[in-house]
């Protein structure tokens, strides 16, 4: 099932991915040689990492629909945002069996929850109501944490970045509670309790519970309505994407995700509900006409823990057609940097369901794509692919999914092999 659309009026004003649900995503080499084909031609290579002039759907309309099926995928709803303006959405499959993914289809989009976290905690910084530097101990408690020393250290920047010693969640923990595996502040660790922490801190600062901050300061001015913060509202019950498992089967959200289920998820890090159009509006905003100031502005798009030596996100430099000359975590947002041009990204995965929002503040593109099935990271790989405002961004994704699942995931677009390539090709012919 396909619906897509052309918009030509104004808009209304890889969380850190592990490697075993990288291991989810099953692509095989005959698979992904076999969409190849469907497509019947290339699209031009873009070794200057430039976006096109223009966008075609076409190749996404060609390619969407049998990948969907080959990788067990249920639906993908997409957005394009080119200077700024929603210029094309897309969509594909079904939100569940027989319906079709739609704009009114809603999706749980997982982490990408902490990018509206951090977009309300730092429109509270630059009003004045919150101090991303202030510790939150005189704040918050934490029954598992509060007798550590170092739990004084802890901050909204150190939280929101990913630099406050704890790991992604109390369950990760062998008797359940949370625990500084090292001094806040000195190195990265993906933690969404660490943003949940974040957002106790600026509910108990305000008086208000994060969602009601994050549409009092962000989304009401914006004319957005359609989100809600870990928990299934009343508007999305009869439109949310039901989740898709890695063998293809539709799941009830109960069976994959019982804490948004049973309305006690965690909504500042994770289980973010919203629509296509409704997350395509913000990220337009972000790019047109940002709200923020130059501080708070700054504080979004500075690098404050980086991922280049990381076991999973470091770049794959003998398949990726240009590695970042910088990259890692700021407040609540991956940041790329290849020299001049700076791309900002978060990814969501839960079981079922995948996530990817990005845009570049230079060149004021950016895209949304929302996946309902556990095999997702393939899909929305291809789409950035193909969108093509991002080629360095797409390669590097194609590379982390051979580096990490080791398998093969040639790119759509015609290649002149490089040196590095010839070479893996002599050497696998020679065994």
């Amino acid at each position: 099932m396909l619906c897509v659309g052309l918009i030509r009026r104004n808009v209304t004003p890889m969380h850190r991915l592990v490697a075993a649900r990288w291991r989810r995503l099953a692509l095989s080499l005959a698979s992904t040689l076999a969409a190849v084909a469907l497509l019947g031609g290339c699209v031009s290579r873009n070794e200057s990492g430039a976006r096109p002039a223009s966008f075609d759907p076409t190749r996404l309309n060609e390619l969407l629909p049998p990948l969907l099926k080959e990788q067990k995928a249920a639906g993908v709803g997409i957005a394009v945002i080119r200077d700024g303006q929603l210029i094309w959405t897309g969509y594909y499959g079904e939100q569940a069996p027989g319906i079709p993914v739609s704009e009114k289809t809603a999706f749980n989009t997982a982490s990408v929850a902490k990018t509206l976290t951090a977009e309300t905690l730092l429109a509270l910084a630059a009003k004045g109501k919150i101090d991303l530097d202030e510790p939150i101990a005189g704040y918050v408690s934490s029954p598992d944490l509060q007798a550590d020393s170092r739990y004084g250290l802890l901050t909204p920047r150190l939280l929101m970045s990913h630099r406050s010693g704890l790991r992604n969640w109390a369950y990760d923990y062998a008797n359940g509670k949370l625990a500084f595996d090292f001094d806040p502040g000195t190195r990265f660790s993906y933690s969404g309790a660490g943003v949940e922490l974040a957002a106790r801190y600026a509910e108990a600062r305000t008086g208000k519970d994060l969602q009601t901050l994050a549409f009092e300061h962000v989304l009401s001015p914006l004319g957005i309505q359609e989100v809600s913060m870990g928990h299934i509202p009343a508007w999305a019950r009869n439109r949310l994407a039901v989740p898709m498992d890695s063998a293809g089967v539709f799941r009830s959200v109960a069976e994959l995700d019982a804490s948004l289920a049973d309305d006690h998820a965690n909504g500042a890090a994770d289980d973010l509900i919203v629509t296509v159009p409704a997350y395509a509006t913000l990220l337009s905003a972000l790019i047109a006409h940002d709200w923020l100031p130059a501080r708070e502005r700054l504080a979004r798009e500075t690098i404050l823990t980086s991922l280049e030596n990381d076991p999973i996100y470091a770049c794959p430099q003998e398949i990726a057609v240009h590695c970042p000359s910088a990259f890692g975590h700021s407040i609540g947002w991956q940041v790329y940097r290849y020299d001049a041009h700076t791309v900002l990204i978060h990814s969501g995965s839960d079981a079922g369901e995948n996530a990817l929002v990005y845009y570049s503040p230079d060149r004021k593109d950016g895209a949304v794509i929302f996946v309902n099935g556990a095999n997702g990271w393939v899909v929305m790989t291809r789409v950035v692919e193909l969108v093509g405002d991002e080629p360095f961004i797409a390669s590097y994704y194609r590379g982390l999914v051979e580096k990490v699942m080791h398998q093969s995931m040639p790119p759509l677009t015609a290649v002149t092999p490089r040196a590095s390539d010839r070479a893996r090709a002599a050497t696998a012919a020679a065994r």
